[in-house]
């Protein structure tokens, strides 16, 4: 009975055309909107790093400081190359070559004592300025070490010029786009639109609802297996949705999670399973037709706001004054596990938030079973 009413639902739900429409095709046109809108930022993230186009201005080929640049110019599996170096014969040169766009800033080098030359504030300037001030920092321990414990040098040189890396990009995960948590608050938001699902499932186990309802309640099934039947086929159709949507975006428009795709899956699954049972629960709440539509689209929306669909900032700003709110919506749950599957990897945080997303379920699942059971009718 339990499989049969399962096949049941999902028959039953696969052809209802708001199912089709608002769950497996408008999560598929907003991600060609949000592609349209910034899809070229995430291909090419403005914030990323990219290398240096710095001139260099000295008449000593045996400078210390032109060893260091050529370090800097090189690949390494620490990092990658920060600088490309171009040698001038004249500050006039340089400075043409800057103010016509070839290099981004130089160096002159007047025996060790670099000035740096650059067009405006900024990363470059900012970075530039940090490698002569790592540079200067190494050369004043090396005369202190010098000075002070002159039989220690030898091996304090050793030391600091084992690896040459005054600038060493630091990585606290992989580079993602600000832009790619749009499309992770999509996916969110298409996962709780299962609510409307659950909803319409409902429909067919209440009889003060449908006349189907009735039926069943005066048959001799058991309410809550053919529920927990009904909660699976929703699940799986919009299981199967959301792997379109995932496809879609990463196939067919070129976005990089930067995760698996089945962690992609596991994350949303989970959070369609947290839309599926919170709808449960308001179909078990809310008797009146018209608000068992218009709640589940009014909760839908607002969770996704709040995760920052529409601003992409508003996340920030709750974590900043209310972080609280940020833990219970089930929005914001999923665009983080999936932003921080992505950036980090599966941190403690990560897996916190998936704790989070399962005692949702249990707690509305819990609800609504206390809330079903237990209902009676004055005549059938």
């Amino acid at each position: 009975m339990f499989l049969r009413i399962y096949f049941y639902k999902l028959k039953e739900l696969s052809q209802k055309p708001w199912l089709v429409g608002w769950n497996m095709v408008f999560p598929l046109v907003l991600a060609t909107a949000f592609f349209l809108g910034f899809g070229n930022m995430i291909k090419n993230d403005p914030n990323e790093f990219s290398t240096i186009n710095v001139g260099y201005v000295n008449a000593d080929s045996n400078s210390y400081f032109k060893t260091v640049l050529d370090e800097l110019s090189k690949d390494t599996k620490d990092r990658k190359k920060i600088l490309t170096v171009t040698e001038f014969c004249s500050k006039d040169k340089a400075l043409e070559s800057m103010n016509d766009g070839l290099i981004d800033g130089f160096y002159i080098d007047n025996n060790d004592d670099i000035e740096t030359i650059v067009p405006s504030n900024g990363i470059t300037s900012t970075t530039l300025n940090q490698i002569v001030r790592e540079y200067d920092n190494t050369q004043i321990v090396i005369k202190n070490i010098a000075k002070d414990n002159p039989q220690k040098l030898d091996y304090a040189i050793a030391k600091l010029t084992e690896s040459v890396s005054f600038l060493k990009e630091h990585e606290f995960g992989n580079n993602v786009s600000p832009y790619l948590n749009y499309f992770f608050s999509l996916l969110s938001m298409s996962c709780l639109f299962a609510s409307w699902i659950s909803t319409a499932m409902l429909n067919g186990f209440c009889a003060n609802l449908t006349n189907v309802g009735m039926r069943f309640e005066c048959s001799p099934s058991r309410k809550m297996p053919a529920i927990t039947a009904g909660i699976l086929a929703g699940l799986t159709l919009q299981s199967f949705s959301n792997t379109i949507a995932i496809l879609y975006m990463e196939h067919v428009l070129g976005i990089n999670f930067g995760i698996s795709l089945w962690n992609s899956l596991l994350i949303t699954t989970l959070g369609s399973g947290v839309g599926i049972c919170t709808g449960v629960l308001i179909g078990a709440v809310i008797k009146n037709q018209t608000l068992r539509v218009t709640i589940p689209l009014a909760f839908s929306m607002t969770c996704s706001f709040f995760s920052g669909l529409m601003v992409g900032q508003i996340k920030q700003i709750i974590q900043y004054h209310c972080p609280i709110i940020n833990k219970i919506n089930p929005a914001a749950l999923i665009t983080d596990s999936l932003y921080i599957c992505s950036a980090y990897g599966k941190t403690k945080e990560y897996y916190t938030n998936l704790l989070i997303m399962v005692l949702i379920i249990v707690l509305s699942l819990f609800i609504s079973s206390f809330c079903l059971r237990r209902r009676s009718y004055d005549s059938i």
